[in-house]
């Protein structure tokens, strides 16, 4: 069986991991906050792996161009801006109703699950189960977050458990897409997209 690889799925990954590079910084760097860690070190440590994720992601971009380019579908692109508008608006309501029932060491973790539950339409949408993974993961570190450990340090535990598994996403993604680029190059690409 011949793969199909295009210069949007391509793309795609890496606009992917992109985010996960930088939301996970945002999330571990909250941590760090949180747990009062945030140093300079710490920070470079941060910054490292983030960037290092996103060259990863830019010398991907531009693999891409090598291979076939499809026409863009513009209804995916309607749904997908749906699917974020939902969990923005989820997150913006949990952190408001939390903060008035006065439950402001949960939010955290809830704001995990829904971006958790996000990934699930998006794994769909662009059919890579891999988002599934990610998902799924998050909900069920959302769950244990809640169950396991003390109010007290739950936010910053949450946040760094959530910043890691945005990370590890990242980097399966960009290595299984740096992988598929070794293995298939553009010609073959190009005649199985056509076949």
């Amino acid at each position: 069986m011949k793969q199909t690889i295009t210069a949007n799925q391509l793309k795609g990954r890496a606009i992917g991991s992109i985010f996960f590079a930088g939301f996970g910084a945002l999330w571990i760097g909250l941590a760090l906050y949180v747990k009062q860690m945030l140093s300079v070190d710490w920070s470079v440590l941060v910054a490292t792996v983030a960037a290092a994720l996103l060259l990863c992601a830019v010398w991907l971009m531009q693999e891409a161009k090598r291979y076939p380019k499809m026409p863009e579908d513009q209804a995916r692109g309607r749904t997908f801006t749906r699917i974020n508008a939902i969990q923005w608006t989820a997150v913006g309501l949990v952190a408001f109703t939390f903060a008035r029932l006065h439950m402001d060491a949960y939010v955290l973790s809830a704001i995990t699950a829904i971006v958790g539950i996000h990934f699930f339409p998006l794994a769909r949408l662009f059919r890579y189960p891999m988002h599934n993974v990610t998902g799924a993961t998050l909900v069920l570190w959302a769950s244990a977050s809640v169950l396991l450990i003390p109010a007290e340090h739950l936010q910053g535990i949450t946040a760094l458990g959530t910043g890691i598994i945005l990370w590890s996403s990242a980097a399966i993604t960009l290595g299984i897409a740096l992988t598929t680029v070794r293995r298939v190059t553009p010609a073959s690409a190009q005649n199985s997209v056509c076949a």
